[in-house]
């Protein structure tokens, strides 16, 4: 170190030792106090430069008397950083150069603002104040944009921008205000700051229960969901109005509803009550359903296996389903034909319904559902099982009467010839067996009148009886 200042400020050597020269004694005292004496005039430019942070810009309409060096910058009025640079652009606007400390910009949120902002009510001094915003975390952009950065209002410009009964009118409201603390309103006050303190203890408890369970988070997340609120209600733009347009149409509409929303109220004890009685009820319900949930799970259990077993069919019932479809489309051209047939099925019905119905529900009915009893010739032909047995039997007996050979189908039928008088015959009802069967052949079945019990009178013709005797049947 010695020989390092000898170096600089040595002069002469005299008698072997090397002196100091008075002229770079004076020079470098000089120096160090124009050094020091500038570092006391731009101690906070020193000090910004010594101090680690990040530097991030803000552009403004103006730079509004913020000056390099000397404007601090505050986040909620607490000193984070410095203004370091104020550069005017082509468009008018100013660019700020803000020199944040550390961790300052991890704080300002993904879409913060600035505000220029005096630090007297009377101005002369301002500092940047940011004020976080958008989602909690860090600033990853360089620069906050015009629209986010805001100059100061202060009160001559506010005056200025009144008009002349407006300032006249705060002239008066000051005036009164005066005379309102000499006329008791001083002692009003001095009683309200005698109470105060009785108060603030509660006041302070209060405060304390707002802060939740978690102080240093509760309250800044209900905060922060404030402002996220906010900022949905307000983005896109117009969407709060659009929201306090409807409020007030739902307003107008409950308005001129009134007399409709008195009346319902008027009958809701009884609705109310009415529903008490239904969710007792409603209660014994779920009662029982509970009592027989337990009868229910084994079904349940079973219902699941039928599930299972059910998938399979479904998937092979799935293109049945599909070529249905087909089958509909094609079937749609005869069910839309079908209503002109039925129209004429109509007529058919209506035709079928007279004269054949009633011939077929009475005199045909009445024959074939009773009993026969011959009359005339076949007097002692007759039965007690019903007719249409008798037929049962009479085409069982000419079906064992056909045959069948490599030849074709044949009757087994051999006719005989008509016997001369007083020849003896097998006799059938009194007449013989060629007579009858001749009768058989050459007569057909004629249907007359419904058949007559015995000792009624037959309306049969003479030589034509009501029915032929069956061949092979069980008639007597």
């Amino acid at each position: 170190m010695k020989n390092f200042f000898l170096k600089i400020f040595g002069g002469p050597v005299v008698h072997g030792h090397r002196t100091l020269s008075a002229w770079k004694l004076g020079l470098g005292f000089l120096v160090g106090v124009l050094i020091i004496g500038w570092g006391v005039f731009n101690k906070a430019q020193v000090t910004t430069w010594l101090h680690p942070g990040e530097t991030i810009k803000v552009n403004f309409a103006s730079d509004y008397r913020l000056r390099p060096y000397f404007s601090q910058v505050k986040i909620a009025y607490v000193p984070v950083g410095m203004v370091t640079g104020v550069e005017q652009k082509d468009d008018g606007t100013a660019m700020v150069d803000v020199k944040l400390y550390n961790g300052s910009r991890d704080r300002l949120g993904s879409e913060p603002s600035a505000t220029i902002r005096p630090t007297t009510i009377l101005g002369g001094n301002y500092f940047l104040d940011l004020e976080p915003g958008g989602d909690r975390g860090r600033f990853n952009d360089e620069v906050i944009p015009v629209t986010r950065a805001h100059l100061p209002v202060e009160l001559d410009k506010v005056a200025k921008a009144l008009q002349p009964d407006a300032l006249a009118g705060m002239k008066g409201t000051v005036v009164k205000f005066d005379e309102t603390l000499a006329g008791g309103g001083t002692a009003a006050l001095q009683r309200l700051a005698a109470d105060a303190p009785s108060s603030l203890g509660p006041t302070g408890e209060v405060l304390d229960a707002l802060r939740g369970t978690d102080p240093n988070h509760d309250l800044t997340n209900v905060v922060s969901g404030f402002e996220a609120t906010a900022r949905e209600l307000a983005e896109p733009k117009g969407r709060l109005d659009s929201i306090l347009s409807d409020l007030a149409a739902t307003s107008a509409v409950f308005g001129n509803r009134s007399q409709d929303f008195s009346a319902t109220l008027d009958e809701l004890p009884d609705s109310l009550h009415t529903a008490d009685r239904g969710l007792h009820r409603l209660n014994k319900t779920l009662d029982v359903l509970q009592d027989t949930a337990s009868d229910i799970r084994p079904s349940a259990r079973e219902l699941d296996k039928t599930l299972k077993h059910l998938d399979p069919v479904i998937k092979r019932a799935r293109p049945v389903v599909s070529d249905l479809r087909d089958v509909l489309d094609d079937a749609r051209p005869l069910l839309e034909n079908l209503v002109d047939n039925t129209s004429d099925l109509d007529d058919v019905l209506r035709d079928l319904k007279g004269p054949v119905l009633d011939r077929v529900n009475g005199r045909i009915s009445d024959l074939i559902l009773g009993s026969f009893h011959g009359s005339g010739p076949y007097a002692q032909t007759s039965t007690d099982k019903p007719v249409f047995e008798e037929l049962g039997y009479a085409v069982a007996d000419l079906d064992r009467a056909t045959i069948q050979t490599k030849d074709g189908s044949g009757i087994a039928f051999q006719p005989m010839p008509q016997p001369e008088p007083g020849e003896n015959v097998i006799q059938n009802n009194g007449q013989g067996r060629g007579e009858t069967l001749e009768r058989s052949v050459v007569d057909p079945l004629r249907i007359n009148p419904p058949i007559q019990s015995p000792g009624t009178p037959p309306h049969a013709s003479p030589g034509h009886p009501q029915l032929l005797p069956m061949m092979g049947g069980e008639g007597k």
